[in-house]
């Protein structure tokens, strides 16, 4: 077996080096591609799981709003059937009382000395 001169070492040498560099590279390149892919998928779980919760507060919201408007067209109905109902010349203090029970007239002056100070 021919003795391999010092040149021909060198150069395996170095194409030694150069490989194990550009292994070296290439797993880290890897590594990094992993992390990122773990974050990406975290990111959009917690994303997936943000949508349902603003959701289902949209939907409370809306349901809130509907029962609060559905409150205040049976007071203004049961309003107005006092007012039908209240013998003549006495529909003033029906209406006055009806207007009373919304929540926009409760806290005036002439609601509390009517029909007293409201607790909410």
């Amino acid at each position: 077996m021919p003795a391999l001169s010092a040149e021909t070492l060198r150069r395996i040498a170095l194409g030694a080096i150069l490989l194990a560099l550009v292994a070296g590279l290439v797993a880290l390149r890897s590594c990094h591609s992993a992390r990122t892919a773990a974050t990406a998928s975290r990111v959009a779980t917690q994303q997936h799981g943000a949508a349902i919760a603003s959701g289902s507060d949209a939907v409370g919201t809306i349901g809130n709003a509907q029962a609060r408007e559905e409150a205040i067209h049976q007071t203004v109905q049961e309003g107005i059937d006092a007012i039908n109902q209240a013998p003549g010349g006495n529909s003033n203090d029906a209406a006055d009382r009806a207007a009373c029970r919304l929540r926009s007239y409760r806290r005036s002056g002439k609601c509390i000395a009517l029909l007293g100070p409201v607790a909410e």
